[in-house]
């Protein structure tokens, strides 16, 4: 079927345009990394909390980088995550050792992003306390605070869901102009 107008002629209504070839469902911010803090990673014995290893797991299966941060010392960070998580899972680990300046968790997180080669949205920050979320949060990361629950049930596909929960309702509070 041909259709004609005063100024051009098309020969398919189907033709493709720019706006036709992207997904409906593609995001603005992927989800690239999840960056722990090191409280997230165990519970109050010390020991990783329930459902971790599935979460780290499913992440590194699904090519979503691990990152954590922690504010003590690298030797001891370190030691934490490989004892918590498994050794050769997190992608980066940033401890109180890598900064130049003063030491606190904006600054810690930053250094993440900047390692990981990533901009803020494409992450989701679990921290373990709520002055450590709020940080995240303040600096424009998407953030949740785990509290004293575990991760049971918690997969790639959840942190990737509650990442463009975080996105979204950030955006969405703007005000305009």
């Amino acid at each position: 079927m041909q259709i004609t107008t005063e100024l051009a002629t098309w020969t398919s209504p189907g033709r493709p345009f720019w706006w036709g070839q992207v997904h409906t469902d593609a995001e603005v911010y992927p989800l690239q990394a999840v960056i722990f803090d090191l409280d997230a990673l165990a519970d109050a014995d010390g020991e990783p909390r329930s459902g971790l290893v599935d979460l780290v797991l499913s992440l590194f299966a699904t090519g979503i980088w691990v990152a954590v941060v922690g504010a003590g010392p690298r030797t001891w960070v370190q030691a934490r995550v490989r004892d918590l998580i498994g050794d050769g899972m997190a992608e980066t680990v940033v401890s109180a050792d890598d900064l130049t300046g003063p030491a606190g968790d904006a600054e810690l997180y930053r250094l993440a992003l900047w390692e990981l080669g990533i901009v803020a949205g494409e992450t989701l920050v679990i921290a373990g306390s709520e002055t450590g979320a709020r940080t995240a949060a303040a600096i424009g990361l998407p953030a949740i605070f785990t509290g004293t629950a575990g991760y049971d049930g918690l997969l790639a596909g959840g942190c990737r869901e509650l990442q463009a929960q975080r996105v979204f309702a950030r955006f969405s509070s703007r005000g305009a102009g």
